[in-house]
């Protein structure tokens, strides 16, 4: 397809789907501009045998552009089980990272900027010596640590986890080692929502546990509140705004809000009717979207995920419930900044011989470093996380 039909074609369905989430973002000079970035972006990606994945946050171009648009993880395991020679990874740096560890020398993983550019709060806000202090502390202790983590961290950690399945992996925790102390981190709101149902869960198995056993990080570093700066944002009153104006909506929450305890509470209390109200991943949210009969949803996480709901359920209505919740990380992925990697293939992410310090490993502006045993140790948590049922 040339330039201006894509063009044109992209700007409908922008115009449909976006220009509320994006305004005067798409007019019809810049989806040109983009439908040439991405003739010459698919034709550099052809060239080089490059597989291109984009997060479910990202601007509704990558959505297009992108052979699979999902989650960090889901994408990383889509990267292995494609057995991609080369992928150009787009989303926050982390996940990037994540693809590296978990395919190995089999495939080169790019990313278009740095670490700092493509950054995450919750990566910032984790405190390895504070990590280290508490594994010193606590002999023995289990740590359950979100897969939006850096490498070091998961590197230190027993079971990796996902917003899916933290919950689970507590459970398993709980009953495979019974006695020692666990730490569920970096995400503070997504776990007192996995420990709260956990301990149902582990309740309703009549298995007796001490709830203090279970600890949520909650250590503040600098700027950084052990939670998703975007997710932090939406808070009660908001949800509870929207909810009020949109009474025949469900309420899609990730785990991640600033919101989540106290809906959650709220759920269980009644305040928020059964069957109103679910905390979902991503991709559970998408899952969900296709099964319920409902026809609108207020979407409470990143809105950059309401783009891809409304595209695969058009016949549905989806409303985010903050259009100030959008990620400075995840939107500095630009057209400009792929064309770039794919040119000079640069920033590639590569498992060093462990020469660098796997706190702070070393970066440049052509690479990015992993200390090959830090991507070994974190691959070991990821795939005791598989191994749960």
């Amino acid at each position: 397809m040339e330039a201006k039909g894509l063009a044109t074609e992209w700007y409908d369905l922008f115009s449909r789907h976006a220009a509320d989430l994006y305004p005067g973002r798409y007019t019809r000079d810049k989806c040109l501009q983009l439908a040439q970035q991405a003739l010459e972006i698919r034709r550099l990606a052809a060239e080089k045998g490059s597989t291109i994945v984009a997060h479910n946050y990202l601007y509704p171009e990558f959505h297009e552009l992108a052979e699979k648009v999902g989650d960090s993880l889901g994408l990383s395991f889509y990267v292995r089980d494609r057995k991609a020679a080369r992928v150009d990874f787009e989303s926050v740096y982390f996940m990037g990272a994540t693809a590296k560890m978990i395919t190995g020398d089999a495939t080169r993983v790019f990313v278009p900027d740095s670490s700092e550019v493509l950054g995450c709060s919750l990566v910032f806000g984790t405190d390895h010596a504070w990590l280290e202090n508490w594994k010193a502390a606590n002999p023995g202790g289990i740590l359950v640590t979100y897969v939006n983590s850096d490498a070091y961290t998961k590197s230190i950690s027993d079971f990796v986890s996902t917003s899916r399945n933290t919950d689970k992996i507590i459970v398993h925790a709980v009953k495979t080692f019974p006695g020692r102390r666990i730490l569920v981190l970096p995400d503070k709101f997504l776990g007192f929502v996995m420990k709260q149902r956990a301990l149902e869960a582990l309740a309703q198995e009549g298995v007796s546990v001490d709830p203090d056993a279970i600890e949520v990080y909650t250590h503040a570093m600098g700027e950084w509140s052990a939670c998703c700066y975007v997710h932090e944002k939406i808070g009660d009153r908001g949800v509870e705004m929207m909810m009020d104006e949109h009474p025949d909506a469900e309420l899609m929450i990730h785990p991640e809000c600033g919101c989540a305890s106290s809906c959650l509470y709220k759920l269980h209390a009644g305040i928020i009717p059964r069957g109103k109200a679910y905390f979902l991943s991503t991709e559970g949210m998408v899952e969900h979207a296709h099964r319920s009969p409902t026809q609108k949803f207020i979407v409470a996480t990143e809105k950059g995920m309401v783009y891809r709901l409304r595209k695969e359920c058009p016949q549905k209505t989806f409303l985010p419930v903050s259009m100030e919740a959008e990620c400075r990380y995840m939107k500095a992925n630009e057209f400009d900044k792929l064309l770039a990697s794919l040119r000079d293939d640069r920033l590639e992410v590569v498992l060093c011989d462990d020469c660098c310090d796997p706190k702070r490993p070393y970066e440049d502006e052509r690479v990015i470093h992993i200390p090959r045993s830090v991507a070994v140790r974190a691959r070991t948590g990821i795939e005791r996380m598989l191994s749960v049922h």
